[in-house]
């Protein structure tokens, strides 16, 4: 496979690039690459094997720090890159590959440091924008797409690669969303020190990628400004309806469309149609806060940290932070130094992993690679993304043969544990008196595995306390905890989470025969074919559904970017039948779910005596997905018309024909 623009998908009339650029900058911004993008880019640009044999076995995994450089090796691997770069740019040439061939596979598995499975290939190369990740038709576009509508709830990431597929197919969509902007969940969640877990270079769009983070880890204004951006480029607001609240969706058999039940902000209902619904209102997306005793009588400030009070100036106050998972890890540290005593209510301690990089700036030498070399930036992209792609899920991996008496799952989730019990101590330093409240008392990977804000750090201060509240309750002004002690708080900070096991729970969706969702789904025990489709749902289709989130380590980007691909996809085969309906078969999804059940068994979520969001109230996994990232993505890359029905008009079967639709750019 040889690199182009053409596989780039890139326009190389709109790249301007310096015709001359002085050696000593250029040579700045090389050191400041990653070691290891750089030999892949030295690699991909001049195809030395010799290069290879001398630098290739000093790649050792896919992070940052996965290598075995010497500074020698270090400064003449970047000076024959800086050479190459400085010919290329001084001479004005055109972005171009290296003539002849480039094993691109060979480099994709020197990428990770191991060889990886052909499926992870097609995806890396997706990832890096050399295979397109496009649906289209398979002739030309049928006249009937032009009376198509469709419908989609929710203006996050899901919402927004859902409209650019939309928009790339020519149909005739609206995006619908409550809120004022773009951002989903980036725009609701404004607490102190709100920020993404996976690294900002992947949590970003495959054809949108971003060389401007200005941290490895980016914070929520950030990752705000680049879906605004993304959406606004695509020239997706005047598609969308902001301030509009879609209240409840039926689907008429006789119009074979959704017939949506709309409330603006100011309080006017109205009604519109749409033959196609997507649905993209995210996983955590309903606030939760549970009925505490005495909380009505409590007279100080009070509110959900995803609901953000900005008007309340916290500094100086006495604080409670009720709640230690994803975002107490980043309210808390963050807010700490400016209150005056910030009390922690825990339910159950977390296990936080410490990530090198997790609160570094990105260098602007390395910046400058990302905007200006292109082959730095897909591999820098591709290294980005193996490291966080199920990066430990071994340990999340129950082992049948594993016998121990301390509730670990296997060997690996054992280590895990003493890896992770070592680094608390270590944070906790000469405080070690504070480890039976940091120490979590059931396995790894029970719970949502957390990126170290500075969480063990924080616990050491003065003014700040951790104490014991599974059973709290409110008095006018404090908070008293498990052991009857009251805490005198001026304001509680509600880190409770959200209804996950609840998806489209603010939305009354009704099907065929007037079956609701909930009907069929209860209140936390829905299933859905790969996630997304449902039997009795036609045209319906559910972006973050159920087990579609990701347990070990991944970018729900790419996730989204995946259901609305198989999304698409059905869209067109329904159309190009033309069919009024496509409805996924009962027995699909069974079959669907039997093997997702018996995968999941093998999970810890599903095993361990920890509690967990990730089930419901019987103790079913309803969240995460058990397979893989790759897996799941190889799964949904091609909708099988066999688990699907098409209807025509008067309500008849039709028969279906298999058609690929994935086009180049």
């Amino acid at each position: 496979m040889t690199f182009s623009y053409e596989t780039l998908g890139r326009d190389a009339e709109a790249e301007t690039w310096t015709a001359s650029i002085a050696s000593h900058s250029l040579k700045a911004a090389v050191a400041q690459g990653e070691p290891q993008s750089v030999l892949l880019t030295l690699l991909e640009l001049t195809g030395r094997q010799d290069f290879a044999d001398r630098w290739a076995m000093h790649i050792t995994g896919p992070n940052p720090w996965d290598h075995t450089f010497s500074e020698a090796d270090l400064q003449q691997l970047r000076s024959e890159l800086t050479a190459v770069l400085l010919d290329r740019f001084s001479s004005n040439q055109a972005l171009t590959p290296t003539e002849g061939e480039t094993d691109v596979d060979g480099l994709i598995d020197l990428a990770q440091g191991t060889p990886l499975s052909k499926t992870y290939h097609r995806l890396a190369k997706k990832e890096m924008g050399l295979e397109p990740d496009t649906v289209g038709w398979t002739k030309k576009r049928p006249d009937r797409a032009e009376d198509v509508r469709v419908a989609i709830i929710g203006a996050g990431p899901s919402g927004i690669t859902a409209a650019i597929r939309m928009q790339h197919l020519g149909l005739n969509f609206t995006l619908f969303d409550s809120a004022e902007d773009f951002g989903g969940t980036w725009l609701h969640n404004t607490y102190p020190g709100c920020g993404v877990d996976i690294a900002s270079h992947y949590f970003s769009f495959s054809y949108a990628p971003n060389p401007d983070w200005s941290r490895y880890y980016a914070k929520q204004p950030e990752i705000l400004d680049y879906l605004k951006k993304t959406a606004e480029s695509a020239g997706l607001r005047r598609h969308t309806k902001f301030g509009t609240e879609v209240v409840a969706a039926k689907f008429d058999e006789r119009d074979h469309a959704w017939h949506l039940t709309l409330h603006s902000e100011d309080g006017v209902v109205s009604n519109v149609s749409a033959e196609i619904l997507i649905t993209a209102t995210g996983l955590l997306s309903a606030p939760r806060i549970p009925d505490f005793p005495g909380l009505a009588d409590f007279r100080g400030l009070k509110f959900h940290a995803a609901q953000w009070d900005h008007s309340v100036d916290y500094a100086g106050k006495r604080v409670a932070l009720i709640g230690t998972g994803a975002s107490a890890n980043q309210i808390g540290p963050t807010i700490a130094p400016e209150v005056d005593q910030l009390t922690v209510f825990q339910r159950s301690a977390q296990w936080n992993i410490g990530v090198a990089n997790y609160l570094q700036s990105v260098s602007a030498g390395e910046k400058w690679l990302l905007a200006n070399v292109p082959e730095y930036q897909r591999w820098f992209r591709l290294r980005t993304m193996l490291s966080q792609n199920d990066s430990l899920r071994s340990a999340a991996e129950v082992d049948p043969q594993w016998d121990a008496d301390d509730d670990s799952i296997s060997a690996a989730n054992a280590q895990m544990r003493e890896i992770l019990t070592q680094y608390i101590k270590d944070e906790l330093g000469d405080r070690q008196d504070l480890l039976p409240m940091a120490l979590p008392d059931y396995p790894p990977f029970t719970k949502r595995m957390l990126r170290d804000n500075g969480w063990y750090r924080m616990m050491r201060r003065e003014n700040v306390s951790v104490v014991a509240g599974r059973d709290i309750s409110f008095t006018e002004r404090g908070i008293i905890d498990d052991n009857g002690v009251e805490h005198s708080v001026d304001m509680a900070v509600f880190a409770t989470g959200f209804d996950a096991s609840r998806p489209l729970g603010t939305l009354q969706i009704t099907g065929r025969d007037g079956c609701t969702i909930r009907d069929i789904w209860g209140d936390d025990d829905p299933r859905a074919h790969y996630g997304i489709t449902v039997p009795g749902f036609p045209n319906l289709f559910v972006l973050y559904g159920p087990n579609t989130n990701i347990g070990t380590g991944g970018s729900i980007i790419l996730q989204a970017e995946t259901w609305s691909r198989y999304a698409a996809e059905a869209i067109v085969h329904m159309i190009e039948h033309e069919a009024a309906e496509i409805e996924c078969r009962p027995e699909a999804m069974q079959k669907y779910n039997q093997a997702m059940d018996e995968r999941l068994a093998g999970m810890i979520w599903s095993v361990s005596k920890g509690s967990t969001w990730y089930r419901n109230a019987s103790g079913r996994v309803v969240t995460n997905m058990p397979w893989s990232t790759p897996e799941y993505w190889e799964m949904t890359q091609q909708v099988r018309l066999e688990d699907y029905e098409l209807s025509d008009y008067n309500g008849n079967r039709m028969p279906t024909k298999q058609t690929t639709q994935i086009e180049s750019s």
